[in-house]
């Protein structure tokens, strides 16, 4: 039956099925109320009670508690769109308010239940009541929420998106704001002189300050906030309701805004361990590393998470953020063009709990000799403190001699590019819990010049038995290889090795098909491993 749906926001508006028994609850329930709200007005005309015959509650009004999840609105009148056409053929009202009151009617009936995420188009609001009305329906029900949107005038008139923040509940688990404004004197918002001040601190306090005790999540995307550095009413308001952040995702911010936001990540956000800047296209391609610097200085208790979505070569200037937080960290991402000065060994040598780093650069790569952190007076591979915690290695390693390849670099002495390879090799084999080793290009990961062909690696690893992959044998654990765009040299009695030596591999990425014996390695691999994905 129709009404006991638990969760409509699985409902598929190209379904005739789903789509013509949500039309029939709502229609039911529709009809219904507008047959007692003819007969109240019917009665308020003569001025003596109507008889009206006895009915029992409409299905979606008997049974709508067993609803607990709902869709976005916008959704919601996709599933209806039948309903306002007949509802609108039988009343005999325009278009727009009976799906004004369709949708109004639903949400007042559930009240109790949830809204997995709500965009709220800020901008809009003040020339649409009804947009207002529908927004304060479901914003104490929303788990996610995302605010967008642009205004333009004094920053007084933002007590009315604090008085729609305050409707949301502790049930709010994350909460992204894409909003820009910009004052009415530019120059004084720059200089930090703020003539609306006081018209902002004389708005009534009605708005309720409780914390969303619920909220992990907080995505900024201020491009044009420059308030947020400044003390003003909404924003300390603001702040002071997100003590329970874990993760905070801040896409670009210009001028002093770092300086603002990391004040009150210090001051109002002790639990946060998760960060991530950028989001790897253009448009975060102005921001300056003392500005991560900053950003990076703004957990009480160290990062756990870093994600660094940056296209620029900034890593020398602040890998020594970074590594103040080894002793807590465990995801590293970064997407740099650049690897340099061996700050990224140290974070190696220092981060006991690491398990994850993806650093693939877009066009460079770490140098062998780094990698391999080779102590000089010894002779021996230094330790590094993550070799068991470490599961998931993404990372371009390259400046190795290939003689066999032309145009690559040349060796010093004979030997020396096979002499480089097994020192690389005797690394890698000190990760032993690693699952998923990508040495090779990640083009679908490459957000800022958006590529769709893989780039060569030539003065890569060769991958053969004789180059030292032996050496690999106790990677047991190994589920996933990729050596996408490099000029290896794997063989058929490579991938045997493979077969024998890592038997939890399931994903084999980049081998070479071009030529004969290419073609046999992946036949072989379609008849004797099923479950490889290539």
């Amino acid at each position: 039956m129709p009404y006991l749906w638990n969760d409509l926001s699985c409902l598929n508006a190209s379904s005739s099925a789903q789509r013509q028994a949500f039309t029939s609850l709502l229609l039911e329930d529709y009809l219904q109320e507008q047959r007692k709200t003819d007969l109240q007005k019917d009665e308020h005309v003569s001025e003596q009670p109507v008889q009206a015959q006895p009915s029992s509650p409409s299905a979606l009004a008997k049974y709508g508690c067993w609803i607990q999840i709902l869709p976005n609105p916008t959704r919601l009148v996709q599933l209806s769109g039948d309903s306002i056409q007949l509802a609108q053929a039988l009343t005999g009202q325009d278009n727009q308010s009976t799906e004004q009151e369709l949708l109004l009617r639903f949400f007042m009936i559930h009240q109790a239940a949830q809204l997995p995420h709500y965009t709220l188009e800020y901008d809009t609001l003040e020339s649409n009541h009804f947009k207002e009305t529908i927004a304060q329906l479901v914003l104490p029900r929303v788990r996610h929420l995302t605010v967008v949107g642009s205004y333009r005038g004094k920053r007084g008139q933002l007590w009315k998106l604090k008085r729609l923040l305050g409707l949301c509940s502790t049930a709010l688990e994350k909460l992204t704001l894409e909003i820009s404004y910009r004052y009415a004197d530019s120059w004084s918002s720059y200089s930090g002189y703020d003539p609306d001040f006081k018209a902002e601190e004389e708005e009534p306090n009605t708005t309720s300050s409780t914390e969303w005790s619920s909220l992990k999540e907080l995505v900024l995307c201020p491009r044009q906030c420059v308030g947020t550095l400044q003390p003003t009413t909404f924003w300390s308001w603001f702040y002071k309701r997100c003590g329970q952040v874990e993760r905070i995702d801040i896409s670009n911010f210009r001028r002093g805004a770092a300086e603002g936001i990391t004040e009150n990540m210090l001051e109002h956000m002790p639990n946060l361990n998760e960060i991530i800047v950028g989001d790897g296209t253009h448009r975060c391609s102005t921001i300056k590393p003392d500005r991560i610097r900053s950003l990076l200085s703004g957990s009480r208790n160290g990062w756990k998470v870093i994600d660094l979505k940056m296209p620029v070569n900034f890593f020398d200037r602040v890998g020594d953020s970074i590594q103040k937080h080894s002793p807590t960290l465990e995801v590293l991402r970064i997407s740099c063009d650049g690897i340099p000065r061996g700050v990224l060994v140290e974070v190696f040598s220092s981060s006991p709990h690491l398990h994850t780093f993806h650093g693939i650069s877009d066009r460079t790569y770490i140098k062998s000799s780094l990698f391999i952190d080779q102590d000089p007076a010894m002779g021996v591979l230094k330790t590094w403190s993550c070799e068991t915690s470490l599961k998931v290695l993404k990372i371009a390693i390259g400046d190795i001699p290939r003689p066999d390849l032309e145009g690559t670099t040349k060796e010093a002495y004979p030997g020396q590019g096979r002499e480089i390879q097994g020192l690389v090799y005797d690394r890698l084999a000190r990760l032993t819990n690693l699952e998923t080793l990508s040495l090779g290009d990640t083009p679908e990961e490459d957000t800022y010049w958006r590529r769709s062909v893989a780039r060569d690696q030539f003065d890569c690893l060769e991958m053969s038995l004789d180059s030292g992959l032996h050496k690999l044998s106790k990677l047991t654990k190994l589920k996933e290889l990729n050596i996408l765009g490099m000029k290896t040299n794997i063989g058929m009695k490579e991938l045997q090795w493979m077969a024998e030596h890592w038997p939890r591999l399931r994903v084999l990425r980049g081998l070479d098909e071009s030529d004969d014996g290419g073609k046999k390695v992946i036949q072989w691999i379609q008849e004797h491993r099923n479950e490889f994905e290539h």
